[in-house]
């Protein structure tokens, strides 16, 4: 059986040297490095990994903690992820809790019994009793959603930014009656995406009837938007624009208005968020904020990395978004 003396003899290096490359210590040249992932390859050399890490106290696993698994927003989020992960040598485990505080509570228990090295949040509420008792213990990065009463290291976008190009887009189509369909949930996002509607409207001196602004669940399933979406186009006095925070309420709006006989874009404007890749596999594409999601998980990821080594880094980044302008929107008729 092929050992670590092996693999320092074909390397022409010490056994010292092949222990920190596996251990991965920043301080063996990167020559040296290569010389010695090249010895093991070639000898096909299988260090004892979980023997390494139960030593030093790791599982070489980061743990991701996501709502709804589902919902393919997060899909591309978890892409970047677990891509970046796996070049810095680490495995990652998804746990779904369903929206559930108790669930994600449970999900934080992993880091207790060493389970997981670290966390990465994808819908941290702003009310979450517990997230400071774990983030004060273990490394644990928001991503997308984030607590911003604590200063625990994110990533995101401007969401009331992109919030109000859509909404001041809107309006220069001249649209008056703009409606929103927003979500019963406690994340920053659909806080912030609210306070930039009602902002844009009192700008621009709209009066929004209580009517106009619905809700759907709080995993902003299509059922429920389509179904916010048909109370909103069933108004007797209906809104010619509606303002949806995330695309899969927006496909559900595009859906209710196509079974009530309401063309889009000629008698009512659909706007999403996200630009998931539903919103171009039928037509009327989409009009929506498109959010850079693979790069979203790959810089938690990062910052999460660094949490681990005990780094200080920039930690808190806010990423650039692109409004894309598509079929479904256009001027008031």
């Amino acid at each position: 059986m092929v050992n670590i003396s092996d693999v320092a003899s074909e390397a022409h290096v010490s056994v010292a040297t092949v222990s920190r490359v596996l251990n991965d210590k920043d301080t063996v040249k990167k020559e040296t490095r290569e010389r010695v992932y090249a010895a093991i390859e070639k000898l096909n050399f299988e260090p004892n990994i979980l023997a390494r890490n139960f030593r030093r106290s790791e599982s070489r696993v980061i743990l991701i903690i996501t709502p709804n698994i589902t919902n393919p927003y997060y899909a591309h989020i978890l892409s970047g992820i677990g891509d970046e992960a796996s070049s810095l040598g680490y495995s990652a485990l998804i746990f779904n809790t369903g929206g559930s505080l108790e669930k994600e509570k449970e999900g934080m228990e992993m880091l207790k019994i060493r389970r997981a090295d670290g966390a990465i949040l994808l819908a941290s509420a702003v009310d979450s009793p517990h997230l400071l008792e774990y983030a004060d213990r273990y490394p644990v990065v928001q991503c997308a959603e984030y607590d911003e009463s604590t200063d625990l290291p994110r990533v995101s976008i401007d969401n009331y930014k992109a919030a109000a190009e859509v909404l001041e887009y809107l309006v220069s189509l001249g649209h008056r009656k703009i409606a929103t369909i927003s979500s019963r949930n406690s994340y920053i996002s659909t806080v912030q995406r609210m306070d930039a509607y009602k902002a844009a409207m009192a700008d621009s001196g709209i009066a929004v009837p209580k009517s106009y602004i619905a809700y759907a669940d709080g995993d902003y399933s299509f059922k429920s938007g389509k179904k916010a979406a048909m109370k909103l186009l069933s108004l007797k006095d209906r809104p010619t624009a509606v303002f949806c925070i995330s695309d899969t309420l927006a496909l559900g709006t595009v859906s209710a208005a196509l079974e009530l006989g309401i063309k889009i874009p000629e008698e009512l404007t659909v706007t999403g968020f996200d630009d998931v890749d539903d919103t171009t596999m039928f037509h009327p594409y989409i009009t929506t904020v498109k959010q850079p999601c693979y790069k979203l998980g790959e810089k938690a990821m990062k910052l999460l990395y660094d949490r681990i080594q005990k780094k200080e880094e920039k930690n808190h980044l806010i990423l650039s978004y692109q409004f894309v302008i598509r079929e479904s929107s256009g001027p008031l008729k």
